[in-house]
C-alpha cells in the first residue's frame, strides 16, 4: 500500500517537479525580498548613520586625508535592512538582487567617496561638504524664521568641533571680562 503511493507520487514528479529549477531557470524573488544593499552616491551625505546601525559592521566609515569612504562588504552583510531604515537621505536601498557569489574580490565590496570640507579656522578636514549642505537645507526654515543668514550658518557649520570649543571658550571669557569691567 505504501509502496504504491510512493510510486504514484514519484511518477507525478515527472509531470510537475516538486522543486524549483533554479540554476537552469532564473528564480524571481517575491515582492519585498531583501537582497543586497546599494548606495546612491548622489544622495549620500556621509553622515555614517548606516555604519553605526549595522549590526554586523559590514559598513565601514573611514576618513582619509581629504575624503570620507563608506565601504560596504557584501561578505559580512546580513541583509537586515537597518542601514536603509536609518539613512536620513534615503541613499541606501535593499534591491532584489541576491546572486552575489564571485571570484573577484572587488565585486564583494561597494564604496562611496566624499570630499571633506576643511575647517575655516584650523584647516583640518573634518566633515563632508554634502553633509553641510544637507544641514543647511534642513534648517533653512528655522534660519529664515529667526532672520539668520544662510551663509552665516554655513560658516558656523564649517568650523570643526575642536575649534568650536575653543571659540566658545573665548567668547565666554570675553563676556566674563566685560561683566567684570562694569
Amino acid at each position: 500500500m505504501v509502496k504504491k503511493r510512493v510510486f504514484i507520487e514519484g511518477f507525478r514528479g515527472f509531470e510537475k517537479p516538486a522543486t524549483l529549477r533554479y540554476p537552469a531557470e532564473p528564480s524571481i524573488p517575491p515582492k519585498g525580498y531583501r537582497g543586497k544593499p546599494e548606495f546612491d552616491a548622489q544622495k549620500c551625505i556621509g553622515c555614517g548613520a548606516c555604519a553605526q546601525a549595522c549590526p554586523t559592521r559590514a559598513i565601514e566609515l573611514k576618513d582619509d586625508e581629504n575624503e570620507r569612504k563608506l565601504t560596504l562588504s557584501y561578505v559580512h552583510c546580513a541583509f537586515c535592512g537597518r542601514c536603509q531604515d536609518v539613512c536620513p537621505e534615503d541613499a541606501i536601498h535593499l534591491i532584489s538582487e541576491y546572486e552575489l557569489a564571485t571570484f573577484a574580490r572587488e565585486n564583494a565590496f561597494t564604496e562611496v567617496k566624499l570630499q571633506l570640507l576643511k575647517c575655516s579656522n584650523c584647516g583640518r578636514p573634518f566633515i563632508p561638504s554634502s553633509q553641510v549642505d544637507a544641514a543647511t537645507r534642513r534648517t533653512k526654515d528655522t534660519l529664515e524664521k529667526y532672520r539668520i543668514d544662510v551663509n552665516e550658518a554655513k560658516a558656523l557649520y564649517s568650523i570643526c568641533p575642536n575649534c568650536r570649543i575653543t571659540l566658545d571658550e573665548m567668547a565666554k571669557r570675553k563676556l566674563f571680562l566685560l561683566r567684570l569691567r562694569k
